[in-house]
């Protein structure tokens, strides 16, 4: 083979890319010539630079994008946590609410001979909704003594798009038929009110 083909064959060869026929002339080459077994030898020895030199400026550089790109960390993680307590507060107030005190609240209430009903109206200026859960008050033999009827007034912060004011009528059906009391409870930030029966009894 002549030297310009071997010579462009070299980086091949050192790679490990060449053939095995490619090879043999290649080794057969170098043995017999001066020039190109030169050439393999500085090919090799540039291969086998474990680190590339990088100069002072190009160091500043990469410490300054390493500095740039964990300011940009700590600002995404910053805007993320500070929406993240925004959409909580603002669920907290338009949608869940806080406890309502009930010197906030005019309570008027009247009861039938089958029905209890309790109308609340709140002065805060600040609307009123509730949470409520019934259930059944059951014996060891799982015998039904009675039902109870929980209310939990909440006001909400104004929101004009979804007015849903400042008054509610709570109410139960009272069951004189029945061998078992009835409890109507409204729990207030301050204090409980407790029907049994239609009566008030705390």
């Amino acid at each position: 083979m002549k030297c310009e083909i071997i010579q462009d064959l070299l980086p091949s060869y050192i790679e490990k890319l060449t053939s095995v026929h490619s090879n043999e002339e290649i080794e057969k080459h170098l043995q017999s010539c001066e020039s190109c077994l030169q050439s393999y030898n500085e090919m090799t020895a540039t291969a086998n630079l474990s680190v590339p030199i990088i100069d002072k400026e190009e160091i500043n550089k990469l410490n300054y994008f390493k500095k740039v790109k964990k300011k940009n960390i700590k600002t995404l993680i910053f805007s993320v946590l500070s929406v993240l307590i925004l959409a909580t507060a603002l669920i907290g107030f338009f949608v869940i609410g806080f406890p309502v005190s009930s010197k906030d609240v005019v309570i008027d209430y009247q009861k039938t001979k089958d029905r209890l009903e309790v109308h609340l109206t709140l002065e805060n200026g600040k609307d009123l909704v509730f949470s409520g859960k019934t259930k059944f008050i059951r014996d060891e033999n799982n015998n039904v003594i009675g039902s109870e009827t929980r209310y939990t007034p909440r006001g909400l912060l104004h929101n004009p798009f979804d007015d849903v004011g400042k008054k509610v009528m709570l109410g139960t059906e009272i069951h004189t038929d029945l061998d078992f009391p009835n409890k109507f409870i409204l729990e207030f930030k301050d204090k409980t009110m407790t029907f049994v029966n239609g009566v008030l009894v705390e």
